[in-house]
Parts: structure tokens; sequence; C-alpha cells
């Protein structure tokens, strides 16, 4: 019966450290994400004859550059070499540059949200009301003649 409390114990204490291990994560991609927020305000500032879209695409350049460089230090210099050691647990780096880019996705969608879906939804009401028009002045495939 003590093996079971133990047993018990132990389930209930790994439940806690992995709940601890993903709150963690999420406060650090939280805390990516309004890092990625506060580099998009002070484009908006800096830039302030640009439209809030170029200062998005500004923040999306920055996410590109140090992407790029972080997982080139990564897979060149701090390791381990993916090809010879694959499926090796992350390194602290590499769960950090992940949330630093998971954070930039949750960024990149609220400026989808933001700026593209007022976009596609007039372009998308522009299409249907053609598409209605055409409708109307088609009658089994041949043009009505009004």
């Amino acid at each position: 019966e003590s093996g079971s409390g133990f047993l018990r114990l132990s389930v209930f204490c790994l439940r806690c450290l992995c709940c601890r291990m993903v709150a963690l994560l999420f406060l650090r991609v939280a805390g990516c994400l309004g890092g990625w927020f506060s580099l998009y305000i002070s484009f908006c500032f800096l830039n302030k004859h640009r439209g809030y879209e170029w200062n998005c695409r500004l923040v999306t350049f920055t996410h590109g550059v140090l992407s790029i460089i972080l997982s080139a230090y990564i897979g060149f210099i701090d390791g381990p070499w993916p090809f010879t050691h694959p499926g090796s647990p992350n390194t602290p780096l590499q769960v950090h540059v992940l949330c630093l880019t998971l954070g930039y996705f949750l960024f990149d969608l609220a400026c989808i949200w933001r700026f593209a879906w007022r976009k596609s939804g007039k372009k998308y009401r522009a299409w249907r009301s053609g598409r209605s028009e055409e409708r109307l002045m088609k009658t089994n495939g041949h043009v009505r003649a009004d």
C-alpha cells in the first residue's frame, strides 16, 4: 500500500513539474509576443510618415534576420549538429529561439487579422457583388438580351 501512495505522489509531482514547464513556456512566449509588439510600436513612433503595415513588415524583416542568425549559430557553432545527433534533447538556446519564433507567429497572426482581413473582406465582397450581377445577366448559360 505504501508503494501505491508513492506512485500517486510521484505522478502528482510529475504533473506539477509538467504544468510548471508549460506555464514557463507560456510566459516566455507571452514575453516574446510583448517584445514583438513593443518593437512594432517603436517602429510606428520612429516611422510616423509610413503606414502601419510598413512597420509590420519591418518587424517581419527583423524576425527573419534574427531567426537566420540564431539558427545558424545554433546549427554551426553551439550544436549539437542536427545531422549527427538527430532527436537529441533541446538546448536552452533552442527553446528560447522556439519561444521567440512562436511569439512572432502570434504577432503575425494579429497583423493578418488587423490588416489583411479588412482588405480581403473588401475584395471578397466586390467579387461577390460582381458574381451576383453576372448571374442576373446569364440565363441557361446565355447572356440575357435586355
